[in-house]
């Protein structure tokens, strides 16, 4: 019921801005007390009724809430009203694997034409990938939120339009937790539909849920192992149309030869180690296939968060170097650099004789991640690049739909989150995996986490986000959500007058860092995590100890301070 009335609110064009009472009638029920109120949304907690006093609590909440200055309600209108749901990724990633269409799960305005138009998109250049025998590369951007993963596990569940087969399109992502929690998802869904079906006689065979992950995994693969059974073999692959998530995210020549040497005595099946990056790799295998081939790559701008990812520039040099004979679609900003991209750019310089088309369509503009604040995604980049002003300026929009809260006390975060449940609106803790001084307040990035059951796992589960006892790392949450994220702001990327100052926390003291790319890493870590909710964030920022050298109020003050200059509020 309250899921119910918490859609109505978000998403029923007709039902905004109204005061919303589920009222749930179990006619012999033992009778409960309820009290009437109603949350900064006007959601009514579902208030329960049995056949004796279901009169009497509709005369009640008429006598409550009804006001002749309230804006008279058109039944009419109002059952006619168009409902434009923002689903999370993984209940949106159930509906396109339950059989629905990307444009009945995902209606919202603006964001519901880029989600169309993108996906149409990639069709045509698909199928004419196929007619004219071409290998073809389609460059998706899009800010934080925008639909990106959504529209590649689009292209690869619904293949009617470009005649694709089960066995010749496949999705990939480097990121491990994201596998693994759509993996879960998809697999639970699947499994309980499918036992819904053999109890209703429509199947007689039981299927087990082993079976229904099975059903799941070749669909959804882990980047890594396909590349290294490319390498282990001549041959091309099964799938001709691959969509790789995350691309900016793809290990460059050293990185991938140091993780392989790492790794190399535990492999059951050795493979050649090779100085390539997995952009070229991916590149080498698909351009195996004789005929035609397509790579679409994803790409979160300014969200590489770890050594050795290579940024969207190493496709670009595995297509100078090697690969000029596939054909290249893309948006302007990433070919040419664009603010909603983070700078990055697919060339330095843009070459001569590669075929490049751009088109509009390969880039999503509008978050379906935070639809409550389509400001969001430029908030957070003004408030990375040092630019207070026009955060507070943007943040002003922000937060009569989407509040943006700050605090001192670690509690009040916490009891801010648990005030935000309602149906299954998920909350959670998340946090800097450099945030090692957190440990004085409960929060310990290094404890080990299942992050399929911190986002899938209900309210009474200990191991579930909801429980607020573990915080997951921007590892963790990259790709994925939560509706109320409390942001626990370590010193690590601390204030100073000219700006941020990027630090690494080793045995007992604080280190400088020094290099470039590694002050890159942390400002996108905190990208990441200022980003990851629906609804509504709250940051923590601790008050330090004047007795501790490594938590000093020094260190944090002038955080908190900033923060509250870009339009986060005290509570």
């Amino acid at each position: 019921m309250e899921d119910y009335a918490n859609d109505l609110h978000d998403f029923h064009f007709e039902s905004k801005n109204k005061i919303i009472i589920p009222i749930l009638l179990a006619p012999e029920a033992k009778q409960v007390s309820s009290t009437l109120k109603v949350d900064y949304q006007n959601i009514h907690p579902c208030i329960k009724t049995n056949t004796n006093n279901f009169s009497e609590i509709i005369y009640a909440v008429y006598q409550e809430f009804h006001s002749s200055k309230n804006i008279y309600i058109d039944p009419s209108k109002w059952e006619e009203s168009e409902y434009q749901p923002t689903p999370s990724i993984i209940h949106a990633a159930k509906a396109l694997f339950a059989g629905q269409k990307v444009e009945t799960i995902s209606k919202s305005g603006a964001g519901e034409s880029d989600l169309r138009n993108t996906t149409n998109y990639l069709i045509n250049v698909i199928n004419k990938a196929k007619a004219d025998n071409e290998k073809i590369v389609c460059f998706v951007t899009g800010v934080p939120g925008a639909g990106k993963t959504l529209i590649g596990l689009n292209v690869v569940h619904e293949k009617e339009d470009f005649g694709g087969k089960d066995t010749n399109t496949a999705y990939f992502s480097g990121n491990g937790p994201l596998i693994n929690v759509l993996r879960e998802a998809l697999g639970r869904d699947h499994f309980n539909r499918q036992n819904a079906l053999y109890k209703s006689k429509q199947i007689t065979t039981r299927q087990t849920k082993k079976e229904s992950d099975r059903e799941v995994k070749s669909k959804i693969q882990n980047l890594h192992l396909f590349i290294k059974d490319g390498i282990r073999k001549s041959t091309p692959p099964p799938e001709r149309i691959v969509v790789f998530d995350e691309a900016q995210r793809c290990w460059d020549a050293e990185q991938f030869s140091r993780k392989a040497k790492q790794n190399e005595n535990r492999e059951k099946n050795p493979f050649k180690i090779e100085e390539k990056s997995e952009a070229e790799l991916l590149f080498e295998f698909m351009n195996r296939h004789e005929g035609w081939a397509v790579i679409i790559a994803l790409v979160g701008g300014g969200q590489e968060i770890n050594t050795g990812e290579g940024g969207i520039a190493e496709w670009g040099k595995a297509l100078q170097k090697k690969y000029n004979n596939w054909h290249i679609h893309i948006s302007e900003q990433l070919l040419s650099g664009d603010i909603l991209t983070a700078g990055q750019t697919l060339f330095d310089t843009i070459p001569k004789q590669l075929t490049i088309y751009k088109n509009n369509h390969l880039h999503l503009s509008i978050s379906q991640r935070s639809f409550k604040a389509n400001n969001l995604n430029a908030w957070v980049t003004a408030l990375i690049n040092n630019n207070s002003q026009k955060a507070f300026d943007l943040a002003s929009s922000i937060k009569a739909n989407y509040p943006l809260f700050i605090t001192r006390n670690i509690a009040t975060a916490k009891d801010w989150l648990k005030q935000k449940k309602s149906g299954n609106k998920r909350i959670g803790l998340i946090a800097s995996s450099g945030a090692l001084r957190l440990k004085p307040y409960g929060i310990n990035v290094r404890e080990e986490i299942d992050e399929a059951m911190w986002f899938l796992n209900d309210e009474t589960d200990v191991r579930s986000s909801y429980y607020l006892e573990i915080v997951a790392t921007e590892y963790k949450v990259q790709g994925l959500e939560l509706d109320w994220v409390g942001i626990c702001w370590d010193a690590d990327l601390r204030r100073s007058n000219n700006g941020w100052e990027y630090k690494s926390f080793s045995g007992t003291k604080s280190n400088q860092i020094n290099g470039i790319a590694e002050k890159q890493f942390l400002l996108n870590t905190y990208r990441v995590l200022l980003t990851r909710a629906r609804e509504g964030i709250i940051v923590f920022v601790p008050t330090g100890d004047t007795n501790d050298e490594t938590a000093l109020p020094s260190f944090y003050d002038p955080i908190f301070n900033y923060l509250q200059s870009c339009g986060l509020t005290k509570i």
